[in-house]
């Protein structure tokens, strides 16, 4: 048991921990608007174990878990999340009131404020 535990890389058990402890707070703030940002950090943390037990055993099964669901899965599930939040910005900005000052018209204002202090 020793053995198979010394070929297993420090670096690697150091980012299966840090992935596990940032559970916590994903885990925490998991709401309907953040559900496939929990699902790309999940798939994230499969990659670390993966990469972390095919040391031990299954070693090119899990080797593809990691590439495929870890690194692929949760690139595509980010870029997913990332797509969806746009649209609904962009649905919510053709929604506003025209009294509700647009998004470029507040950093134009933020911009000239900044430019009036020096």
């Amino acid at each position: 048991m020793a053995s198979e535990l010394s070929a297993l890389d420090p670096k690697e058990l150091v980012l299966v921990a840090i992935a596990i402890l940032g559970l916590i707070p994903v885990l925490k703030l998991n709401t309907e608007r953040a559900k496939l940002f929990t699902g790309g950090y999940l798939l994230l943390c499969l990659g670390a174990v993966a990469t972390n037990a095919e040391a031990l055993f299954l070693g090119d099964v899990l080797n593809g878990v990691e590439h495929i669901a870890g690194l692929l899965g949760s690139g595509v599930v980010f870029l997913a999340a990332a797509y969806l939040r746009r649209q609904q910005i962009i649905h919510s900005n053709e929604n506003d009131t025209d009294d509700a000052p647009s998004v470029r018209e507040r950093v134009a204002e933020v911009a000239g404020a900044s430019g009036e202090r020096q």
